[in-house]
């Protein structure tokens, strides 16, 4: 259960991080392209995913 947790919380820790970079990425350039957008959605989902396998971990 322990690597369960660990593998959840890596993945939101990673999902934040990507969604930060795409944030900073779009401030910087002023508009946020198919790359940002893909970026977003993809760390959105490994956040989630990693919030779950976390909390069922726990439970």
């Amino acid at each position: 259960m322990k690597t369960l947790f660990y593998l959840g919380l890596g993945m939101q820790l990673f999902g934040l991080i990507a969604v930060g970079l795409c944030f900073f990425s779009g401030v910087r350039n002023g508009d946020y392209g198919r790359l940002e957008l893909a970026q977003l959605v993809l760390g959105s989902f490994v956040f989630y995913v990693g919030n779950y396998l976390k909390g069922r971990s726990l439970g």
